[in-house]
């Protein structure tokens, strides 16, 4: 099914057991932070806070949308894209990328409930919204963590969404983090900044989930996530222009925050980031806020980052995986199936070599890709293992891979400072080292030399596996 808007998400979520309405009073400052971070580690329900210290009642905070659930980790995902939350996850993938093959244009309307109530001028300031302090370690109360900025190219007129951190830095100023080689914010200001102009950018908080998540998906330069986002809900995603600049915004957002990115740098940072640590921080572009609207009673989604499982993990680790399979079978390499784990940075693909070399080849593909770029592990292993098991992964790791011959590094490749095994002058300079672990054995020995796995499907007969599962409750299972 196709939501509306977030609140009819967080409808089904509360049907389905996860969501859990907070009306104790819980404070932004650290609180609301703390919870979610339990919740997510118990993998349970949603927090939706509705009583927030020092704020108007009416004004609510989100937390761990998208987080981890039982049994299945990415049941919410599931949720959201209108599939049964108890379906695994490689039928969510294989669903999700299936998808994405498909493109169905948005809807312009000429209002929507996103625009309730506006703030301009005198009246903006963004700690009228209740932007949580989500850990000890950040640098400032961050607005933007689940969210999409949505920007424009000045030359081709290309609209990209994205998902970039944003932290409060006075009333009407946000910091914003943006690597060099993502689109949008960062490769378009590279454009702007030269021509001393501003660059208009809105932020739009609380959409339905689908939105997020295409937000947040690598797509190749020139797709609309828009129309990307459609296909995946199967149904038009609906605009609404913006009152202050030439943008429009899903009409089923919550708050939208409308300015331009001014030739001005402020420290932005630091954060706990998706890579489970903090991160320094950074002399950054300034996001200056022009103008507020938001919905009555407003919900402030926000991702609290970290260790996995965190929702934004879950999200990416099924956006990530469909949008790599899918460069993979674009270029002709075959393989059996792809997942990339909730910490991003490590690519697991089962395959077999059909010829000396071939995972090189299978390398070269995915590090060449806008999604894969950012990827500095990938590990290949066996079309017999379970890619989302990490016990089988790690088995095949410790009995495939030569520890000399398996193992393949590059130096001086692209990097970003939010890598936290980088050294201090390699985050500065953004130059990485990414690794290739080949735990497959060698296309050219002799089938007599590799060694057979035994597990209950090879080690048995097919007539006695067929014998105890039919017996298995007679055995007392």
């Amino acid at each position: 099914m196709a939501y509306r808007d977030l609140r009819e998400f967080v409808e089904v979520l509360e049907k389905e057991g996860e969501l859990n309405r907070v009306k104790a009073e819980v404070d932004w400052d650290l609180e609301a932070g703390a919870i979610t971070r339990r919740a997510m580690d118990l993998k349970e329900a949603a927090p939706l806070f509705e009583n927030i210290k020092g704020y108007p009642a009416g004004f609510r905070l989100l937390g761990a949308l998208l987080g981890p659930t039982k049994p299945v980790i990415q049941g919410r995902f599931a949720l959201a894209i209108g599939l049964p939350k108890d379906t695994p996850t490689i039928k969510i993938i294989e669903e999700f990328t299936e998808r994405l093959r498909g493109r169905v244009k948005p809807v312009l309307i000429p209002s929507a409930p996103c625009q309730e109530n506006v703030l301009e001028g005198d009246q903006i300031d963004l700690l009228k919204l209740p932007a949580p302090l989500i850990h000890e370690m950040d640098g400032g109360r961050f607005l933007g963590t689940w969210h999409i900025d949505i920007t424009k190219d000045p030359d081709s007129g290309w609209v990209n969404w994205g998902t970039y951190r944003h932290m409060v830095l006075d009333a009407d100023s946000l910091g914003f983090l943006a690597s060099p080689m993502q689109h949008g914010p960062s490769v378009f200001y590279q454009k702007y900044e030269p021509r001393a102009e501003s660059m208009p950018m809105a932020i739009a908080i609380g959409t339905e989930p689908v939105c997020n998540i295409v937000a947040s998906a690598p797509l190749p330069a020139y797709v609309d996530e828009a129309e990307v986002g459609g296909a995946i809900r199967q149904q038009p995603i609906e605009l609404v222009k913006c009152g202050s600049c030439d943008l429009e915004v899903p009409a089923s957002s919550e708050i939208v925050l409308e300015g331009e990115v001014v030739k001005e740098r402020r420290m932005e940072g630091p954060f706990a980031e998706y890579t489970g640590y903090a991160t320094g921080g950074t002399e950054s572009p300034v996001f200056k806020v022009k103008r507020i609207t938001y919905r009555d009673a407003p919900i402030l989604a926000f991702s609290n980052t970290g260790k996995p499982w965190t929702e934004e993990g879950v999200s990416d680790s099924i956006v990530l995986s469909s949008v790599l399979a899918g460069e993979l079978k674009k270029a002709g390499i075959p393989f059996q199936s792809l997942y990339v784990p909730p910490h991003n940075l490590a690519v697991i693909v089962s395959a077999r070599s059909p010829y000396p070399g071939f995972v090189h080849t299978l390398a070269c593909a995915l590090w060449g890709s806008k999604a894969g770029i950012l990827r500095p592990y990938i590990i290949v292993v066996g079309e017999d293992v379970d890619v989302t098991n990490s016990d089988e992964v790690f088995w095949c790791l410790t009995t495939r891979l030569h520890p000399v011959n398996g193992v393949h590094v590059q130096k001086a490749t692209p990097g970003i400072p939010l890598w936290p095994f980088l050294t201090p002058e390699e985050k500065k300079s953004r130059k990485g080292v990414r690794i290739l672990l080949d735990a497959t054995f060698p296309a050219e020995w002799d089938k007599k030399e590799v060694p057979v796995p035994v597990d209950f499907e090879s080690g048995w007969p097919a007539h006695i596996r067929e014998k105890v599962l039919a017996r298995w409750k007679e055995y007392g299972y």
